[in-house]
């Protein structure tokens, strides 16, 4: 396909439509093309080297927040837990008892962690924030953070290769 086309297929897709339909509706108006098992062939290799590609990129950035995760432990972190340490801290105006002025949501969330991991890989529309809890193991993703505290978060950035750090939300001084 060179332009999508309702019904049929996205730009890029490579379908099987019966000759009627290729010559009546997709090579007359120019949106669809012919190509040999040949070139399919060469598509589906470009496509899975860039699917390993974006693996590899995924575990880089797994493990480059899992490095920031290891500097930043503390003592209070026992070897059981799964992760500890923090990886992300964001800061926010919070009134006296820890209530910020203004949510956290998860697109915010993303958008730190892009400026905090410049060299990580965020972009793509697989790659998504999947969960976010607080301290007391209760899921806040549909909701904005309201207060300061630690939150454990769940990043998607790739097929099977999920990381899950620490969030802490401070009060600006």
């Amino acid at each position: 396909m060179l332009t999508s086309v309702p019904n049929i297929g996205q730009a890029g897709d490579i379908i099987f439509v019966s000759s009627a339909v290729f010559q009546n509706q997709l090579q007359r108006q120019k949106k669809a093309r012919l190509i040999s098992a040949e070139e399919v062939a060469n598509l589906e290799a470009e496509k899975q080297k860039e699917e390993a590609e974006a693996t590899q990129k995924a575990v880089d950035t797994k493990k480059m927040m899992e490095e920031v995760m290891f500097e930043s432990l503390g003592e209070e972190c026992s070897t059981d837990q799964d992760i500890c340490g923090v990886a992300l801290t964001m800061k926010r105006k919070a009134g006296p008892e820890g209530n910020l002025f203004g949510g956290i949501n998860p697109k915010m969330i993303m958008e730190e962690l892009a400026n905090t991991f410049p060299d990580g890989s965020w972009e793509g529309k697989q790659i998504k924030l999947t969960a976010m809890k607080d301290s007391d193991g209760k899921d806040v993703k549909k909701k904005d953070i309201k207060h300061t505290g630690e939150y454990t978060c769940v990043v998607k950035l790739g097929n099977d290769v999920d990381v899950t750090f620490i969030l802490s939300v401070v009060a600006e001084e």
